[in-house]
Formats: C-alpha cells, structure tokens, sequence
C-alpha cells in the first residue's frame, strides 16, 4: 500500500508541482537581477576626516562603490543612496569604529610608558 501511494505521488513531484510549505515565498521574480546588501565593516576618523570600509573598499563622502553612492561617513555608519533612495547603514556596536589618536604619547627607550 505505501509502495502504491509513493508511486501516485512520484509524477507530481517530478513535475515540481510541490512546494515545501515550510519555505517562505520568492519575492523577487524569477529573471531579475538583485543586488546583494551591502556591508559596512568600519568607520575610520583620522584629523577630523571621516573614511569608511563599505562593501570592502575604502570610501568617503561622495564615492561610489557599484550602484552605492555615498552620500555622507557618519560617526557610526554611512548615509547612501541606491536606486534613488537614501539609506543608512550603521555599525553593529560602537566597538567597532577605530579612531586614529592626533598625537601618539611618548614611550620610553625600553618601550614601557612613563
């Protein structure tokens, strides 16, 4: 009997007329070419200058990286614009943004500090 059922079943899934129910819907129609998220890694701010490490490339305010603009380096993220609108993406945690100290504090011979 259970060989009966899984042969009246075996043409409709050859077919690919079964859909796990468990999968969410495609959004996006089958053809269309999307591009993926993009990622902020780091903000970088050296003698007032802001830089950031978006989508693996080093960028600053008015750069392109692909179909991004940047619009502007915040302290913490990055304003940019994609496919006409403006977005921001931050960082994660405050953890993650690396700043450059001005002025580096003197060091013994040995290397130890005062």
């Amino acid at each position: 009997m259970l060989f009966c059922c899984l042969g009246a079943l075996a043409p409709l899934a050859a077919a690919g007329k079964l859909r796990d129910p468990t999968r969410p819907p495609q959004a996006v129609a089958a053809g269309a070419p999307r591009d993926p998220a993009p990622v902020l890694s780091a903000v970088l701010t050296s003698g007032g200058k802001r830089g950031a490490i978006f989508n693996g490339e080093f960028v600053r305010s008015g750069d392109s990286v692909g179909p991004y603009l940047i619009e502007e380096v915040l302290e913490d993220g990055v304003r940019y614009r994609y496919a006409g609108r403006a977005q921001e993406l931050r960082l994660p945690h405050a953890l993650a943004m690396i700043k450059k100290p001005t002025v580096y504090p003197a060091r013994a011979v040995s290397g130890v500090n005062p």
